[in-house]
């Protein structure tokens, strides 16, 4: 029996490309239900006919408080468990501490190590010098961050990658986070906490002085031997505790809460998806919700959500993404479990609790038939509505490996053929008009302020 939505701190998924071939096949079906909207109350919104809405507004936050949690994708993407680039990033920080470094390189330090394998994202090359550089720049941190991003393959002897440097010449803040992966890696190899400390202080330093140089090595032994230290690396809430030590982020603010989550969308279309997909789905889910009768608070929120529905499929593996033929079992079950990877991400993040209960809906169905979940009619909310038809109309107006694009013409028949089952038929009503909003903001390259249609008090 599916269970409801949880309630208390959610995390964000993502759509499935799988779902966009399932969903076709399905919407073609004429026999279209209408449903009459019932009165639901999910988290901080009460939702009545005609989806009215109390205000609601997205929390302020640093940037570091997002990008410590997004840096979770990354870890999937290299095949590790989320929090071991925010592990990384504590154990970087505590090194600089030892060194002496001050509070703006220990902060650079923070950040590098989150974002130290974010270049091994499916699209992305790995060997390129300048992708962990790109994804720092789409945060917008200093050129300080960036070019330690590009140095964390470098090595003290000289025989890193992939320009050779050398001793002095590698970053300060990038061996720190080499120092610091080194020690995690080596540890995540062993079963029990206590073996994993007492086989790195055994370690051969013969092994990491060529890495980091001996000044390096020596801090991080030295940080290895403090207790706390340990107990901290083994946190249950790895993001949550990097977060705690930013520093240099300024005051917590609803931009930074938006800039940092945009950019995260520009990132994760260029793993798994065509560039702007992003920035296209949130503007129409937007104005999707605007024409239905939400806030501006509201709409802020749900615009969020459609920068990083896709945030999940980074643990997806490029060969099930960009497969030009039908899915096996075994694949589409690996899809369909992005949502909950998404989610896994995401918690955490302050004011996101009811943002990731609608993506982790979004691919649920009001016949129940949707996923991760088969959540029944009565349990499925209305944002996650709106941002599942947004992400439809955009995934089957862009190119597959598995079929053509389609038109728009096409794109609106497939969803009204799917309304009342697939998807909901009161924002598949809204979305000729919501359409033309959107492409306005497009075309003008930024996000409405108001969405169209009337605010709700």
């Amino acid at each position: 029996m599916p269970r409801p939505p949880r309630s208390g701190t959610y995390v964000v998924h993502t759509p499935a490309a799988s779902g966009d071939r399932e969903g076709e096949a399905e919407a073609m079906e004429r026999d279209t239900v209408t449903r009459s909207p019932d009165t639901q109350t999910f988290g901080a919104l009460a939702i009545a006919s005609p989806f009215r809405s109390r205000e609601l507004r997205v929390r302020p936050a640093r940037r570091i408080d997002l990008v410590a949690h997004f840096a979770g994708a990354f870890d999937l993407a290299e095949g590790q468990e989320p929090g071991h680039a925010a592990r990384v990033a504590y154990l970087g920080h505590r090194v600089a501490e030892e060194l002496g470094m001050g509070a703006e390189e220990r902060s650079s330090v923070l950040h590098v190590g989150l974002l130290h394998a974010s270049g091994v994202s499916p699209a992305l090359d790995a060997e390129d010098v300048e992708a962990n550089a790109w994804v720092a720049e789409q945060f917008g941190l200093s050129e300080v961050v960036r070019e330690a991003a590009r140095a964390v393959g470098e090595h003290w002897d000289g025989r890193g990658e992939p320009l050779g440097r050398a001793g002095t010449d590698v970053p300060l803040e990038a061996l720190c986070v080499s120092a610091a992966h080194w020690a995690c890696e080596y540890s995540d190899r062993v079963d029990h906490p206590l073996r994993a400390r007492a086989a790195l202080q055994r370690a051969d330093s013969a092994e990491l002085v060529p890495l980091v140089g001996p000044q390096v090595a020596d801090a991080l032994y030295e940080v290895l031997r403090d207790d706390e230290t340990w107990l901290a690396l083994f946190s249950d809430e790895p993001a949550t505790m990097v977060a705690r030590l930013g520093i240099g982020e300024g005051k917590p603010s609803r931009r930074r809460v938006e800039d940092a989550t945009a950019a995260m969308g520009v990132v994760i279309d260029a793993s798994v998806r065509e560039a702007g997909r992003a920035v296209r789905v949130s503007t129409l889910a937007r104005a999707l919700a605007g024409f239905i009768g939400y806030s501006e608070g509201a709409r802020d929120a749900i615009a969020l959500a459609g920068h990083v529905l896709d945030i999940g499929q980074l643990g997806v593996p490029s060969r099930v993404l960009d497969k030009p033929s039908i899915l096996t079992v075994e694949e589409m079950e690996l899809m369909r479990r992005h949502p909950g990877m998404g989610a896994r991400l995401l918690e955490g993040i302050p004011g996101f609790e009811e943002i990731t209960t609608w993506v982790e809906q979004h691919h649920e169905r009001p016949d129940g038939r949707g996923y991760p979940e088969m959540l029944g009619e009565d349990e499925l909310t209305m944002p996650a509505r709106i941002l599942a038809v947004a992400d439809a109309y955009w995934a089957l107006r862009a190119h597959r490996p598995y079929r053509p694009s389609h038109t728009d013409e096409e794109t609106q028949e497939i969803l009204r053929a799917g309304a009342g089952r697939q998807f909901d038929a009161d924002v598949v009503a809204v979305l000729p008009e919501a359409l033309v909003s959107a492409e306005d903001v497009l075309a003008q390259g930024g996000a409405s302020e108001d969405g169209g249609g009337d605010e709700a008090g």
